[in-house]
């Protein structure tokens, strides 16, 4: 990996108990084991510290900082990090460190074997969990899982929705353009944007540490994720993917 430069998306929504040691730990193994890289950090109208945070770890480390005034959404965060990377390969993973980076290296293998898109996923063998999701949390992932494949029919792909994605700058700026959603369901048009161009997609099993805090709102949000399928689903229908 010494020979591969990165731009790494770090999208941010109330993130300052943690953002500047998780980040931290990412330049760390940045550091180690790239010999060019960068990291974005999307500040995504966060209410809290976030903002200061980030200032803080900028004025130790090198960090380019997006502030949105208003929260619109992790889709929209990535949209604009990725907009704004500058290398071949680029990233996002989630700021809570829920798959550690240290998994990156499989990731990047797969992508020098030729993959336009390599993804976390959490139904492939291989799996380990660290700490057990919430019931709830696991509901709503297999939910979402089994809709997607009624209403996508995207079935190659086992797994759309874990904060960790690794591809080349191809599907940063012929994919991403087309995308429309701005909150979760973001990965999951993302994947089938991919798919539906023809790009390679790779499916890899992580180690899952499933911090206890999470912004997903239990009523909310599998109604807007469910609702933002149908978009997908539309949006085909009416050519806006081509």
């Amino acid at each position: 990996m010494k020979q591969v430069a990165i731009s790494v998306v770090v999208p941010c929504f109330n993130e300052a108990p943690t953002i500047y040691e998780n980040l931290k730990i990412i330049h760390g193994y940045l550091f180690r084991n790239f010999h060019d890289f960068e990291m974005i950090a999307v500040d995504d109208g966060s209410t809290d510290g976030t903002r200061q945070e980030l200032a803080r770890f900028q004025g130790d480390y090198a960090l380019k900082i997006i502030r949105k005034d208003v929260n619109r959404g992790k889709g929209s965060a990535v949209k604009s990090g990725v907009a704004a990377g500058r290398h071949n390969v680029l990233m996002f993973l989630d700021a809570d460190l829920g798959i550690p980076v240290e998994e990156l290296g499989k990731f990047i293998e797969e992508l020098e074997k030729g993959h336009d898109i390599v993804i976390a996923s959490r139904f492939v063998p291989g799996l380990k969990i660290k700490r057990p999701v919430a019931w709830h949390r696991r509901l709503m992932e297999k939910g979402f899982r089994f809709f997607r494949l009624l209403i996508v029919s995207d079935w190659k792909v086992k797994d759309t929705q874990c904060g960790f994605k690794v591809f080349s700058r191809e599907i940063a700026e012929k994919v991403f353009p087309r995308l429309t959603l701005e909150r979760f369901a973001f990965d999951a048009e993302l994947v089938f944007v991919a798919s539906k161009f023809g790009y390679t997609i790779k499916e890899l099993p992580v180690t899952l540490q499933n911090p206890p805090n999470s912004h997903v709102r239990m009523i909310r949000d599998p109604l807007n994720m469910f609702s933002d399928l149908i978009k997908i689903r539309v949006n085909d229908w009416r050519g806006k993917y081509k």
